[in-house]
């Protein structure tokens, strides 16, 4: 079995996303948490999928996009540490 942690930088994204959406559309906000923590999962099972982001400041970090959500991870033993998740419209510079 794999094993997806994430970090609190990525706990507090996550809150923040659901808790954005769901103002409006409390079930999106449901199913955008879902599709997240699913691709963390599949992620976890080829941690060397995405891009490689050499200038994210994390040893080893990679990306993957879902839908408007840029996930930031990298490899550990066992799986995966998702570093953030980020909205793909922001200034990734200045995270």
């Amino acid at each position: 079995m794999v094993n997806v942690t994430y970090a609190p930088e990525a706990d507090d994204d996550l809150f923040g996303i659901v808790e954005y959406i769901a103002r409006d559309k409390p079930e999106a906000a449901r199913n955008w948490l879902r599709k997240i923590r699913e691709t963390c999962e599949a992620i976890a099972n080829q941690p060397n999928m995405g891009e490689l982001r050499p200038k994210f400041g994390v040893p080893g970090a990679r990306s993957i996009s879902v839908g408007d959500y840029v996930i930031f991870f990298r490899a550990t033993e066992g799986g995966i540490e998702v570093s953030r998740v980020i909205h793909g419209n922001r200034d990734m510079r200045n995270i």
